[in-house]
């Protein structure tokens, strides 16, 4: 009677979660999980933004956009005045034994997600994106005049290891690449460069298997949908990694290949990452083909084959103080400013897997830690076609093991508007200030 209980209230789940949930009774149904070696934690966070538009630009329209849209843009909504954005995470994290070497383990994020006012979304997308997904398990459930919220469920997965294989199932986070702000070969919903917050990377509904094939060596395929389009939205991708010595020393290399098909895309690339006397050094380059039809290609590029590449280096100059800096090739990017507003409409671009709108870039980024509770760090995004650049200087304060707050500003240089579109890549940026609030129970 029990068990009829328990498959009924799994059939009534949403179907991702009602699969996870039937391989679960099955597996506790074999009796093969052991009791005392099951573990539960439930926990979550509280993120809270306040922004400002502290000078408005000329040209300013008022007009806005979607923030999960337009996140490669940089921009913010002009004549937004003050803005404020709440995100409730909540976190379910369950493992189990199933034999003397197997583990099973669920991991559910619910999110929560307040905005006022409504349609701030390209100002809040410094602290927030989104990604496209398979399954639909996100709802606009509540709001009226000046707030608008919506939840979702941002993690939904069931991960298996083997000695031999690692295998998740279901909504997950994925990341590949090396670098920071433009890692060429996360195609899974990348970070935009301009993020000030890092904690969480969108879900993807996805199958991964990974195969380890040595010390810190693995190889990773993953059946990706970001989208409800088949195929058009189907991913099948691979990615090895391999590590080695260099040497006698500390010194060490990472390396490897990606092949895959992206949103009928053939992808081929390759990275490495050094340990060299303590400086890191990255790269990252990719070539792709188009799968596209020559007659209803890209507006600017048609159908072309194109390459992407990065480079990076971080250092601890001294005990308190770290640099990372990198330069970008897009050869997707547009070379002329006047192109940008037709590469925004792009679908590379419009589902995060493009994060700029330009070819050639750079970033340098420095933190400091004062104290051990307080860390003062500044970014400069620069465009080199256009030459526009973006500044992001902030400040963290962890007022206790559960409590941080933080604040900043966000400033740009270049050329406004010109005829109503983007005369540089990041020239349109209003100066903003922000501030937030994080506690983690």
């Amino acid at each position: 009677m029990a068990a009829s209980r328990a498959t009924s209230a799994a059939e009534r789940l949403p179907r991702p979660a009602g699969v996870v949930a039937g391989v679960l009774l099955a597996v506790l149904a074999t009796g093969a999980v052991e009791p005392s070696a099951a573990q539960t934690t439930v926990g979550g966070d509280v993120r809270l933004f306040a922004f400002q538009v502290l000078e408005e630009l000329d040209g300013d329209d008022g007009s806005d956009n979607d923030g999960g849209e337009d996140a490669a843009e940089g921009a913010v909504p002009r004549g937004a005045g003050g803005v404020e954005l709440g995100i409730l995470r909540l976190k379910l994290d369950s493992r189990w034994r199933t034999g003397s070497q197997d583990r099973l383990r669920l991991e559910v994020h619910g999110v929560a997600q307040a905005v006022s006012p409504p349609g701030s979304g390209s100002l809040t997308s410094v602290a927030t994106g989104a990604t496209r997904r398979f399954f639909d398990l996100e709802s606009d459930s509540f709001g009226g005049g000046d707030v608008a919220g919506a939840t979702e469920i941002d993690r939904l997965n069931l991960r298996w290891d083997r000695p031999g294989f690692r295998m998740v199932a279901g909504r997950q986070a994925i990341t590949w690449g090396v670098n920071y702000f433009w890692p060429v070969l996360d195609l899974f919903a990348p970070f935009a460069p301009q993020r000030i917050d890092r904690a969480y990377k969108p879900g993807v509904d996805a199958l991964r298997f990974t195969v380890p094939v040595g010390d810190f060596s693995e190889v990773e395929v993953i059946a990706a949908s970001q989208g409800t389009r088949t195929p058009d939205d189907l991913s099948f991708a691979s990615l090895g990694r391999f590590h080695s010595e260099l040497g006698e020393g500390p010194s060490s290399v990472d390396f490897g290949y990606m092949v895959g098909g992206f949103h009928r895309d053939f992808v081929l690339g390759g990275f490495f990452s050094a340990d060299v006397c303590g400086t890191g050094l990255r790269g990252e380059v990719s070539w792709t083909s188009p799968g596209c039809d020559p007659r209803s290609g890209h507006p600017v590029f048609g159908c072309g084959d194109f390459w992407r590449s990065t480079v990076g280096v971080d250092r601890l100059l001294t005990p308190t103080l770290t640099l990372i800096a990198e330069a970008s090739w897009n050869g997707f990017g547009a070379g002329d400013p006047a192109d940008y507003a037709r590469l925004a409409d792009a679908d590379r671009v419009r589902r995060g897997e493009v994060v700029s709108l330009g070819r050639r870039h750079a970033a340098l980024s420095l933190a400091w830690q004062a104290h051990p509770l307080l860390t003062v760090s500044g970014a400069v995004l620069f465009n080199r076609e256009d030459s526009s650049a973006l500044f992001q200087p902030g400040i963290t304060w962890s007022v206790s093991d559960h409590v941080s707050i933080g604040a900043g500003l966000i400033g740009s240089t270049g050329r406004d508007l010109r005829d109503g579109a983007p005369a540089s890549e990041y020239g349109a940026v209003p100066v903003v200030a922000w501030s937030s609030l994080t506690a983690w129970f």
